[in-house]
């Protein structure tokens, strides 16, 4: 009922915009033939359209009309069209197509899939380099941009490419190969033609899939002149890549590590997203949270009402002002804790994904974070050839170490093997009880399910493990703690099932974010699927992406003030609350800040220390 009421809602906005757009255009907002379109305030949108969708949205200027009259919501300042990734490029209808945007104020860059019909090219193909090579000539007679969708990469395992690897990994050969053959085929021949050109490469979702199918971040988004990122989390559960929505987050923050004047903007789709409103929204989220400096919306077609997945539109238009109004809200540069992710590393997949939406925010960092109070470090950091002495360096200095549970069984040669006291390390061990420990106080939780873990069973010595699952027999290690040297090394189990960690007793999970807090001198309270993301010095940005209400509280060490505290984006109200020390073993002073989020809603949580509150 309420997704037909919304269609209905959405219908007649959409009969109100097409009749404003039938007035002369000079009151339509869109200015002077050949003048910029007016945007939002603080978002850049731009449309990318496939070549099928340009034969059948834009083929001439009525159906045009037709089409940008629908999109005008989103008030896009940009539009990708699409060479042909089938045959050759008809040069003099892509001029024409271009020319009738620029017409209306749109900018125009072009697009280029590096592929062949039924999937990624072989880069040992000269009959397939050679078309390539024709694309991209002939798109650089028309743009002054082009974006490569992310069909650069190679799956190929034909003769010639078996041979060329030789003894060296796929990974290793065809990132190599990659970086060569974009250079000889799209970038030297389309600068040939035109030598003011500007090519746009957009990095796939994937990030653990990288190098495997030849993509070297570092050194391509070095080569070419500008980068996009790829954030297509799209349905949590049922997608086949099985992204957490706040990867999405970590992946603009992480990629434009290498050059942060080549961001130009971050990509997301709505493929297969048939009924997934709030999935979609969630993407954008992240974008808008990160800061994208464009949010490219992939693609026309699909988001087009005769398209298969457009439902999602309707939501996501009655959102823009949303997005944009809490764009305007963000002040001073997004923070986190640092997570070590060199360039070109693996490691558990998406498992800072997973994090952050158990309510740890994270700030990704390429090189090793070796002054920060907390960093965590995942078997991603085996990249890194120094990283355990490093890490001991941390703890020399008195600084925190946090590992996953798969980092610090690849450490077993090195002095890590010192740090803990464990008698038994195989199987997987459940159950649906939990204690946690803060200081001397244990605490019981029950669980509604049990939940497995690989096995860590510990000494007798208890205080080791903060959060442990419990059985009859013994309790296994869930997050581990010891003091070594001058800093404290923590030892996170995750859950057989990744997504698990989302869903452990608030109480348990309360105690892994502490464990990071000091980085932040504040932690997430509250159920797991709520994502927090501090901003400057005194604004935080928490988002429930969950299907139920969460009742969640910014936790401080020390005291806070009483008053002064606003929620900025629907006045919500806040409950602040301040625990003393009391008992034989007092806990030190802390301050919260409480509030109740509905499902898949964002708020930001302003500090009374901040200058200029709204």
């Amino acid at each position: 009922m309420v997704s037909r009421i919304r269609m209905c809602a959405f219908a007649l906005w959409a009969i109100l915009f097409a009749l404003l757009l039938s007035v002369p255009v000079s009151l339509c907002g869109q200015g002077k033939t050949g003048e910029s379109r007016a945007g939002w305030p603080h978002l850049k949108y731009a449309i990318y359209f496939t070549h099928g969708e340009i034969e059948k949205l834009l083929v001439d200027t009525a159906s045009m009309r037709e089409t940008m009259e629908y999109f005008a919501p989103v008030k896009a300042e940009r539009v990708y069209l699409e060479c042909t990734s089938d045959g050759e490029v008809n040069v003099g209808e892509m001029k024409d197509l271009a020319g009738r945007f620029r017409a209306l104020g749109y900018r125009v860059s072009g697009a280029i899939v590096p592929n062949v019909p039924g999937g990624p090219m072989c880069y040992n193909n000269p009959d397939q380099l050679a078309q390539l090579e024709r694309r991209s000539r002939a798109a650089a007679q028309v743009f002054d941009e082009i974006i490569l969708d992310d069909w650069l990469f190679t799956t190929c395992t034909c003769e010639k490419c078996v041979a060329g690897r030789g003894k060296s990994t796929w990974a290793d050969y065809r990132t190599k190969l990659i970086l060569e053959k974009s250079k000889q085929y799209i970038i030297d021949p389309a600068r040939a033609v035109h030598p003011g050109i500007k090519i746009i490469i957009k990095y796939p979702n994937w990030y653990e899939g990288h190098r495997d199918n030849g993509y070297d971040v570092l050194n391509e988004t070095r080569q070419f002149d500008a980068m996009a990122v790829g954030i297509e989390t799209r349905t949590r559960a049922t997608h086949d890549q099985h992204i957490p929505i706040y990867s999405g987050y970590v992946f603009q923050r992480w990629w434009p590590l290498v050059d942060p004047a080549k961001w130009i903007g971050s990509w997301l789709d709505n493929y297969t997203m048939t009924g997934e409103d709030n999935d979609y929204v969630a993407q954008v989220w992240q974008a808008v949270l990160a800061r994208a400096p464009e949010i490219i919306l992939w693609s026309g077609g699909n988001l087009h009402h005769t398209g298969p997945f457009s439902d999602i539109y309707p939501h996501f238009c009655e959102m823009l002002p949303a997005f944009d109004r809490v764009a305007g809200m963000l002040s001073g540069a997004p923070r986190g804790v640092p997570i070590y992710l060199p360039f070109g590393s693996t490691g558990e997949y998406n498992i800072f994904g997973y994090l952050g939406m158990a309510g740890i925010p994270l700030d990704p960092v390429a090189d090793f974070p070796a002054e920060s109070k907390s960093a965590i470090f995942t078997k991603h950091s085996l990249r890194d050839p120094d990283v355990a002495e490093k890490m001991l360096g941390r703890l020399r200095k008195g600084l925190d170490v946090f590992m996953t549970w798969d980092l610090f069984r690849e450490l077993g040669n090195t002095e890590f093997k010192n740090t803990l006291n464990l008698r038994g390390t195989s199987g997987s061990v459940s159950s649906s009880t939990f204690r946690t420990r803060f200081g001397w106080r244990d605490e019981i939780t029950k669980s509604d399910r049990p939940f497995a873990f690989p096995r860590i069973e510990t000494t007798t010595w208890p205080y080791a493990r903060e959060v442990a699952v419990v059985r009859e027999d013994n309790d296994f290690g869930v997050l581990l703690s010891v003091k070594y040297l001058n800093g404290t090394m923590y030892v996170l189990n995750m859950p057989e099932n990744s997504y698990d960690l989302l869903r452990l007793p608030p109480p348990a999970l309360n105690i892994i974010r502490r464990a990071v807090a000091p980085e932040l001198g504040v932690h997430l309270e509250g159920p797991g699927g709520v994502a927090l993301y501090p901003s400057g010095q005194g604004e935080y940005v928490l988002y429930n992406m969950t299907d139920g209400t969460a009742p969640v509280s910014l936790r401080f060490d020390g005291n806070v003030s009483a008053d002064g505290w606003k929620e900025l984006v629907h006045g919500k109200a806040l409950t602040v609350t301040q625990s003393k020390p009391q008992g034989r073993f007092p806990v030190p002073p802390r301050g919260d800040v409480a509030l109740t989020l509905g499902s898949f809603e964002i708020a930001i949580v302003q500090s009374p220390d901040m200058k200029g509150i709204r």
